[in-house]
């Protein structure tokens, strides 16, 4: 009987270790925008066309292909067309943004692993959907709605960058809130101007 109560133990013990290790959070470093734009390989505008999920020959896993109509390059080869791939495990446990058929998102990649896998740069961070305010303004939001993109960022280097243009007004603006959806236009002209 005695036997039997410290296996009982045991199995339990070890059973519980292995929750605790199991069930831990990935965390993930928060990054304003320079550092998302400097991090990726790859910036773009587009939409998904067409979302596979299909076995991978080179990585030898079940991998979910995106393929992007492609509207505008920011960073990376000047394309019209993207297929990329992501681990489906990945996708699947939450680790990695998904899209679907129709999604337009602005999106910064990571470049290629050495099996072909990428994803947004930091997670949800570098994926941006494009969406219509109340009034129709075409605008982006991050899967964290763009929590401090604009921390730790020389807001008056990047006035004095659109003195005199249309979009100065708005990046003042926007550099100074904490969250929140940025208008598409000034969005794009503030990550073109991260990355030239």
């Amino acid at each position: 009987m005695k036997r039997i109560g410290i296996v009982s133990i045991i199995l339990i013990l070890t059973w519980g270790l292995c929750l605790n290790t199991c069930s831990q959070a990935v965390v993930v470093k928060q990054m304003n925008l320079e550092e998302i734009t400097s991090t990726a390989k790859y910036i773009f505008s587009g939409v998904c066309t067409s979302v596979e999920t299909r076995h991978d020959d080179e990585a030898n896993r079940d991998a979910v292909f995106f393929k992007f109509i492609v509207s505008k390059v920011i960073k990376g080869e000047q394309i019209n067309e993207i297929t990329f791939k992501m681990s489906k495990v990945a996708i699947d446990i939450g680790r990695s943004s998904k899209f679907k058929t129709g999604d337009e998102v602005v999106l910064f990649l990571y470049g290629k692993s050495d099996i072909g896998f990428t994803s947004p740069v930091g997670l949800g961070q570098g994926k941006f959907t494009v969406r219509y305010s109340r009034t129709g303004e075409k605008e982006v939001v991050n899967e964290n709605n763009n929590l401090n993109i604009f921390k730790g960022i020389d807001k008056d280097k990047y006035k004095s960058k659109f003195a005199g243009s249309k979009f100065l007004d708005e990046v003042d603006r926007v550099m100074t809130r904490k969250s929140g959806a940025v208008v598409y236009q000034t969005f794009i002209a503030l990550v073109e101007s991260m990355v030239h």
